[in-house]
């Protein structure tokens, strides 16, 4: 019962980690579809424009008509998965890819800060040592200011509703 007084509270993970896990999902394949754009754009397409433009002669006119369909094929599959990007991303909730850039960097800091905290909280519960006197647990805080707005809005419904009542009379 003394140790458990003396233990520090546990730190709180304010981020659901299945919509995490998710957004990590939903980032591999963002990345895995960047990854192709790229090689198509750094290798495919400066090959083959390369092999184009090494093609020459009189007689080499299919060659390079073979060449800059290649090429066109590969500029129309480039512009096709670039467009799909924003795509993969809205139906999966956000509005475009600086949004879910943002949030999955917020969300990622958040976890990163906790696993810290959690880890710090590992090693002064192995050190049993005495918490910080300063600081208070951070499910207090958060209850006292659910139990703060549930009370402002119960105002608030009350006051409304009852001038909605009075409307009605």
């Amino acid at each position: 019962m003394i140790r458990t007084q003396q233990l520090p509270p546990k730190p709180v993970l304010s981020v659901d980690m299945d919509e995490y896990r998710a957004m990590q999902k939903l980032m591999i394949k963002v990345q895995d579809e960047a990854a192709v754009i790229r090689r198509l754009q750094d290798v495919e397409l400066p090959k083959l424009q390369s092999q184009l433009a090494e093609t020459k002669g009189l007689f080499k006119g299919r060659e390079r008509k073979v060449l800059e369909q290649k090429i066109q094929q590969a500029k129309k599959t480039i512009a096709a998965k670039l467009d799909a990007i924003p795509t993969i991303l809205q139906g999966n909730g956000y509005p475009d890819t600086q949004v879910f850039i943002a949030a999955f960097k917020k969300a990622t800091e958040i976890v990163e800060q906790y696993r810290r905290d959690l880890s710090d909280w590992e090693r002064k519960v192995k050190s049993n040592q005495a918490p910080d006197k300063q600081s208070s647990p951070p499910e207090k805080k958060s209850v006292r200011n659910r139990l703060r707005q549930f009370q402002a809005e119960s105002k608030q419904r009350r006051t409304h509703n009852r001038h909605s009542q009075d409307r009605e009379r």
